[in-house]
Order: structure tokens, then sequence, then C-alpha cells
């Protein structure tokens, strides 16, 4: 913030920054300007007592001295009326010039500059800043964000915008653009909390300032000037819109304030560093996140190269479409060597401690997707697409309405059931950020009914689906085979609609139309399944183990006579068969009925099952409807090992016995089957013959030892 006296204002001025009037010069009476004039605003006087809506807005002299009366809307005066102030005022022709409103000075823009008085300063003495972003109250209301430092602690109050023009031509002094008093700070932080010095690396250090808008004259935009507009006073005329809030990205930031305009450079600057053995040099750096020291108080903030001067404070920094902060401070002087640069606050985590104030966005306005240039089906779905930086999308309906949450690039709106002419307002939104409203138009005819897809154990079937409350309902129910039944119903004030029917096992399709108001829909169809219950598996039980010689070699089971019974042992298909079927479809026989009249059904597999674990799976299947499947599991055991009886020497020769006497490998019978290498044993047994004469010999030639030392 810098402080400046004011141009041309006394300090009554700067409290209460003016008012726009008018004065008109004294003329003199015989002057043909004044009595051609005098005559055409008689005229305006006369239309609008003779006219509903005061449509004369005006009146003057041509250059040719002919009187002239400016009206909103000539076809709102009564021809009669335009005949009279044609003879009575001389005023021949109306020129139609529309609604005329102020432009330009009440549009708030982004960048624009403000000033405010500085209690304790001399009478007279403001302070300037400039705006960053138009934005919102937690209630919706407008606001203005901008840098804390600009509030001066509290010391400035009011505040009131400056004139764009006088900005630009004479940045040294201030003056107000006539609008008045436009509102008074609702909460600044320089620094810490409390406005205290705050600390490095400390988050909630920050330079972020909000002001309430109070003035309802003022239109406040969601953009940001580009200042080439200013020598007309109209900032607004040429301005960038804002569409998101976000961080700082590597790359070029632009910046708008009222000392300097628009100025723009990049986030890596050449700066100049010491290092710690005592040498200097330049170095390239970016800081997109970091701590700097402003005025004596730490700001969390980011560094960049689009210039500020005094008075740009507080003002827009942006990149794109996208607000990434606010104006907090530059150098007095730029050291040797370095870019120049500027710090800003970051303004996303800024807005975190104003207790819920947010910034104005641009959202572009939704799309219908669906051509409703033809009456559509009612019940229907219109699709929208929205803008990406919208959250929501408002639909109006007359005094009625619904918020859809947005989640992706298309939202589906439902058409009513009954039929008509419909006209909604869309609007998209962001919090209090809106497009502007979208009016969709369009004719729902009568859609076909719902109906809804049923699957039933029990004969005893209700059908049931949606359509337009009080329509009547024509339902046909068929199935291949089948005769056609017809039924009847009356669609529910709820939109529900109803109807029981017997129906034997089977899959059917249901049509139905619905007549309302004369009008006959086009057919909605649905199934309906009645099917059989699992059938039973008696044969076998759940977890049983057979023994080999009693394993299964057919399944059986109860079911529903003459369904069609399919049987998966491990999950391959063993056999099917129907009542009085033969033959199996995998090869297998399957000779008895699956389910006969008595209700049985048997799958014979052919032989019994080998060792192993076994899961069974059997369904039922009749007129095309299949039921769900009864599953068990069991096992069947190994077969045991015949163990063999010892050799009885005494017992009779028996050939078949391996083990009796004259059987093979009996005493009576063949040689053994040498089971050892193939070669003979008689080396081994001449050796062993050897050992025993050495052994005997050896015994005697002892004795004869010990006798004759006996001897001796």
């Amino acid at each position: 913030m810098t402080q400046r006296r004011p141009l041309a204002l006394g300090a009554a001025a700067v409290l209460g920054f003016g008012s726009l009037f008018i004065a008109a010069p004294a003329m003199a009476e015989e002057t043909p300007t004044v009595d051609t004039t005098a005559s055409a605003m008689a005229a305006v006087t006369e239309i609008n007592k003779e006219t509903a809506g005061d449509p004369a807005v005006g009146a003057g002299t041509s250059t040719n001295g002919e009187p002239v009366v400016f009206v909103s809307d000539a076809d709102a005066i009564d021809a009669e009326v335009l005949k009279s102030i044609s003879a009575e005022h001389n005023v021949d022709k109306v020129v139609i010039t529309g609604e005329i409103e102020a432009q330009a000075s009440t549009d708030i823009v982004g960048g624009a500059g403000y000033f405010g008085p500085v209690a304790g300063q001399p009478e007279g003495t403001v302070g300037t800043c400039s705006v960053g972003f138009t934005g919102f109250d937690p209630q919706g209301n407008p606001a203005l964000i901008t840098a804390g430092h600009c509030s001066s602690d509290g010391a400035v109050t009011d505040i009131a915008f400056s004139d764009p023009s006088n900005d630009v031509e004479n940045p040294d002094s201030v003056q107000d653009d006539g609008n008045g008093i436009a509102g008074a700070f609702g909460f600044s932080q320089f620094g810490g909390a409390n406005n205290s010095p705050g600390a490095e690396n400390d988050p909630t250090s920050t330079d972020i300032a909000v002001i309430d808008i109070t003035n309802e004259a003022l239109d406040l935009l969601p953009a940001v000037t580009d200042w080439t507009t200013a020598a007309q006073d109209d900032l607004a005329a040429s301005a960038t819109l804002i569409k998101n809030v976000g961080l700082p990205q590597s790359g070029t930031i632009s910046k708008s304030g009222a000392t300097t305009g628009l100025s723009s450079g990049g986030t890596r600057l050449n700066m100049p560093v010491r290092y710690t053995d005592g040498s200097t040099g330049i170095e390239e750096m970016e800081i997109l996140d970091g701590y700097m020291q402003v005025s004596g108080r730490f700001v969390h903030g980011f560094l960049g190269g689009a210039l500020t001067s005094p008075g740009d404070s507080g003002g827009a920094v942006f990149q794109g479409e996208t607000a990434v902060g606010v104006v907090s401070g530059g150098p007095e002087e730029v050291p040797s060597g370095a870019d120049d640069y500027a710090w800003y606050t970051l303004l996303q985590p800024a807005l975190g401690f104003t207790d819920g104030y947010t910034v104005a966005l641009d959202i572009d306005e939704p799309v219908v997707k669906t051509d409703v240039s033809a009456p559509i089906n009612g019940g229907s779905d219109i699709v929208v697409t929205v803008p990406s930086n919208a959250k929501e999308l408002s639909v109006g309906m007359g005094n009625m309405g619904d918020t859809i949450p947005v989640e992706g690039a298309e939202v589906s709106i439902p058409a009513p059931s009954e039929p008509g002419d419909y006209s909604y307002t869309l609007v998209a939104q962001n919090g209090f950020s809106k497009s502007e409203p979208v009016e969709l138009n369009f004719e729902v005819v009568l859609g076909a009914p719902s109906v809804d897809d049923i699957t039933s154990e029990e004969s005893g079937v209700t059908l049931t689906g949606t359509g337009v409350p009080g329509a009547e309902l024509d339902i046909t129910v068929t199935r291949e085979g089948a005769d056609p039944v017809s039924l009847t119903a009356t669609v529910n004030e709820d939109g529900t609609w109803s109807v029981p029917t017997e129906l034997e096992y089977g899959t059917y399709t249901v049509s139905a139309t619905q007549t309302f108001e004369d009008q006959t829909s086009a057919a909605g169809t649905g199934t309906v399944s009645v099917v059989p219950a699992a059938p039973a598996i008696t044969s076998v039980k759940p977890g049983a183990t057979f023994e080999a010689a009693d394993a299964p070699s057919s399944i059986s089971g109860t079911g529903i006579e003459g369904a069609t019974v399919v049987v998966k042992l491990n999950g391959e298909e063993v056999g099917t068969a129907t009542a009085g079927g033969a033959a199996s479809e995998s090869g297998v026989s399957a000779e008895a009925a699956v389910v006969g009249a008595d209700g049985t059904w048997t799958i014979d597999l052919g032989a019994q099952l080998g060792a192993g674990a076994y899961t069974v799976e059997a369904t039922q299947a009749i007129n095309g409807a299949t039921s769900s499947a009864t599953s068990l599991v069991f096992n069947v055991a190994a077969a045991p090992v015949t163990p063999v009886a010892p050799v009885d020497p005494g017992a009779p020769a028996d050939p078949s016995n391996p083990a009796a006497p004259g059987g093979q490998g009996g005493t009576g019978g063949a040689e053994l089957v040498n089971t050892g290498t193939g070669f003979s044993m008689l080396p081994f047994g001449l050796a062993a013959l050897g050992m025993l004469i050495l052994g005997g010999g050896a015994i005697v030639f002892t004795q004869r030892r010990l006798q004759a030392t006996a001897a001796e």
C-alpha cells in the first residue's frame, strides 16, 4: 500500500467519495434550441403521462433545429398519443434507443485500484492498493480479495475505487471513480495471527485481506483487467476471465495493478548468491513455495518476475485463467546482477484464513447434448455437458428445482413421464459462482412403460413396472408353445404398477403399452422366468465316503416330472436326459427316465467311480427355465492291498497258491524265481567250504602245539 494525497478532493470528498450529479447550463429564452428542446421535453411528459411504463426516456434538438424525443419502445406508445404530441408540441418523430444504463464505472474487476483514509494520518491522506480478485463472503455476498497489509492493521476502514484514467495519467495521485463508498475491510492478516511478525516455515504467516462490498450499484465480475481500456474508465472492457484457483506452476505469471498495469514474467529468475567459501555468482532459481520477510513480517508465498510498484499491492497474480496469488511486496532496490522480481502471497492456502471467503469464477454455460428439437419420450434422459470448473448443475423447474452434483463432463436429467410442454433453467455452478442461465424447452410425449425383469420359483407371479400415474396398461405375456395371456392394470399415483398372474414353469416375454389422455405409447418389454426349484440328490449323502466295492455307478434324485436334469461331476457333465429319454448327450448310458412320473431321476455312469474326491452338481430345466444347482461332495476310498500267506511245508501241493507246496515257489513245485543279479553262487560255496577246512586244520594244529608245550 502507498499513501497519497487525493487529487482535487477535500477531506469531505475523501470520506464521502462524492456523488454523481448534473447541472444544466442557463440559456436565454429566445434561443430556438431551448424552445425546441422545451417542446420535446413537454412531449416526453405527455407520453409518459398517457403511457404505462414511461417509455419516453429523453429529448433533444437535432442540428437542423428539429425537436426529437427518445423512447425505449415506440410500439408501447398509442398512435393517438403520437398524433397529440405532433399537433401540440411540433414533434413529428421519436428516436428509438432502447433502455439506457450506466456502463463501465460500476463494473469491478481484479487489478482495479482502490483507496481509503488512513486513521492517524493527516486529513486527506489515503492509502492506495489494488484489487486482487472479486469474490464472495461465506453467505454469498460480493467481496474482494486483496493483500492484508493494505488495511494498515485496521487503520484503513471505508474504501472507494480510484478513477482508472487518472491512475494511468497521474500515478502519483488518486481520484475517486464517482461511485461513492464501495465497502470496508472484513478481515485482514499481515504476517502471523493478529498481525504478528509471523515466522519462517510457519504456514499461518500470510498477507491476505477481504473487503465486504456494501454498494449495491457495483457489479463484480470474475475477471482481471489488462488496463488497455483505462482511458475510457472501463477496465472490464478488456480483461482475462478467471475460471480456477490453484497453486503457481513453473512458467509465466502475470500481474495486474493500478500503478503499473499488466506485467508478466517468469518464475525462474537469475539471483546473486554468495557461497560458504566466500565466492559469489549468479544462479537461476525458482521458488514456488517459500517464506519472505515483507516489511519485517513473514509471508508464505512465491517468487516471480511480474514486476510491481507501490500501489500494486494486493493486485491480481494469475497464470492463464487460474488465480494463484496477490502482490505482497517487491525490493526497494534490485541487487546487482539480479533479475527484477516481486514476492506474491500464495492465494490458495491464504484463503483458508478468511473463514469462508472464495474467489469468483467465470463458469461457462452448460450445453444440452440431447436433441430436444423433436418431442422426447417421457422418462428418457436429457444429457447435459457441464464445464470442467463446475461442481453442480442447478435445474430450475418453475417454482421447483433440483441441484445435481457433477461427476465428470456430463449430467443426465430424467424427463418427466407425463406428456406436455416443459421449460427448465439450467445453471452450472461452483459455490456461489454461477454460469449464465440456459433455457431448456422441450415437449414430452407418452413414453413406453417400464416392465421389470422377474425371476420366481412360484407360479403365482406379480408383474411390476412404472408408468405415468393414472395411465391404463394393456399387458401381453407370451411364451413359445403356450397361449398368450392378456392383462390390464392402472398406474398408481406414485408411478408404479403391478398385476398378479399364474404362470407355468418357463421364460416369458412381457409387453406393455400405456394410454393417457388419448395418447398410446410404444410397448415396453421385460422378461419373467418361473424357474423350478433345484432338484434333490438322494443316492449320495453330503460328505459320504464309499469303499471301492461300493462306489457309485449312478447318481439318482428327485425333481419335477418332465424336467431335464443336468449332472456334473467335478465340473464335467456326465449325462442329460428327459422323462422317457434313453441316451445321454455325453454318450454315457442313461436308460432310465431322468425325471419320471414318480418324480425320480437317475443318471447311469456306466461304471463304478474310482478312488478320489467328487463334487456332484444337479440342475433341472423345464420350458427353457433352469433351476439353481444342488451341490454336494463325497469320496471313494482306494481298494485295499491283498496280503500273501506264509508257506506251510506240510500242506498239500496247490499249484494255484504260490505259497503252498507244489505251487510256484513251493518245495514240490517249480524252481523259485531268481531275484538276484543273475550270476552263479558256486564260487561262493567253494570258498566257504575251503574256509571251513582251513579252520579245522588250524584247530588241530593249535591243539598239537599246546600238547607239545605241555610235554616240555
